[in-house]
């Protein structure tokens, strides 16, 4: 059944975030060495900094470009779910890692069966109820949750992304990706610059891309916290209401002054995009963030910073200036 809908005065839970993650690491590396069960053994043997000022990061991945399963075309923002195509209800049981209790839902940690990083696992909340890939206040406020509550100072490093319909979302079934990604990246260094005065902003003009981010304290209050995972969501919702595709990223990586504080950018599309080639890349959340994994040797080694930035500038088009920005003023 769908989940109910969050109180603005309900007491965020607490999750247990590091035990939950200790487990699903220890048996996501125990299933790396099970036969038959990821696609293939992570094996990262070429990585690198673009050359440049902004921190773009890659990743040699020539097995997920082969390997993977190929993805869903998703036509429209609001899909309805087919029980016919492949959803994570038909996994293997031994993919599901963990099942977590939150309010009342049953958030399933399932691995990626393609991993892009160590420790890959799709967030899937209430999998029986079949929800389309939209995201819900649960799974935004879950995922929040999960990585302001992780303790360990080392473990700051795993970040969520989600990519929507039209913008790469592979499976049309509700799910966000769970990331360990040592570096810091592009989007962990990006200027902001204020645009509401409820912890709202954009990247500043003097960035060559753009995105909206919501910034969430864990010292905030619940009636804080909410209100906050309230603009959030509203604002997804608008980005549904008028097309538009989106990509979000939830980052830890925090620098002074936004100590203990979780940036979660929201990246809005100028039209429609699918997976057009497994051997070159494709911008999801990943590679908005400065994050691009490539299946190609020679992509990888002739790929530029300039070259992804601008990739990126292109698929965004004038989306900002023309809808986004005003959703903030009215």
């Amino acid at each position: 059944m769908p989940a109910r809908p969050i109180d603005l005065m309900d007491m965020p839970s607490r999750i247990n975030a590091t035990a939950y993650l200790n487990k699903l690491k220890q048996k996501w590396l125990t299933l790396q060495d099970t036969p038959k069960v990821f696609a293939y053994n992570l094996n990262i043997t070429k990585s690198k900094f673009l050359e440049g000022n902004n921190h773009v990061y890659t990743a040699y991945n020539p097995e997920r470009t082969r390997l993977r399963r190929l993805p869903q075309t998703i036509t429209c923002m609001r899909p309805a779910f087919d029980e016919d195509q492949f959803n994570f209800k038909k996994i293997n049981p031994l993919e599901l890692l963990l099942s977590v209790p939150y309010e009342s839902s049953d958030i399933s940690m399932i691995i990626n069966k393609s991993p892009l990083t160590k420790y890959h696992t799709l967030i899937c909340p209430d999998v029986a109820a079949g929800q389309p890939q939209c995201l819900t206040r649960v799974a935004l406020k879950f995922s929040i949750s999960f990585l302001l509550n992780i303790a360990e100072e080392e473990e700051k490093t795993f970040r969520i992304g989600f990519n929507s319909p039209g913008a790469l979302a592979s499976v049309n079934h509700l799910h966000l990706h769970l990331l360990h990604i040592m570096p810091d990246l592009y989007i962990d260094n990006a200027e902001l610059q204020a645009l509401s005065p409820t912890n709202i902003f954009r990247l500043s003009p003097k960035m060559p891309t753009e995105a909206i981010c919501f910034l969430f304290k864990k010292s905030n209050d619940d009636v804080t916290f909410n209100l906050q995972l309230e603009h959030l969501y509203n604002f997804i919702v608008w980005l549904c209401d008028h097309d538009i595709p989106h990509n979000l990223f939830m980052t830890p990586k925090c620098s002074h002054p936004f100590e203990d504080t979780l940036k979660v950018f929201v990246f809005a599309r100028q039209e429609f995009c699918y997976v057009k080639d497994l051997n070159t890349y494709n911008i999801g959340f990943c590679e908005l963030a400065g994050y691009v994994t490539v299946g190609d040797e020679h992509l990888y080694e002739s790929l530029t910073e300039q070259e992804v930035l601008a990739r990126i500038k292109s698929e965004t088009g004038n989306v900002y200036k023309q809808q986004v920005y005003e959703y903030f003023v009215k």
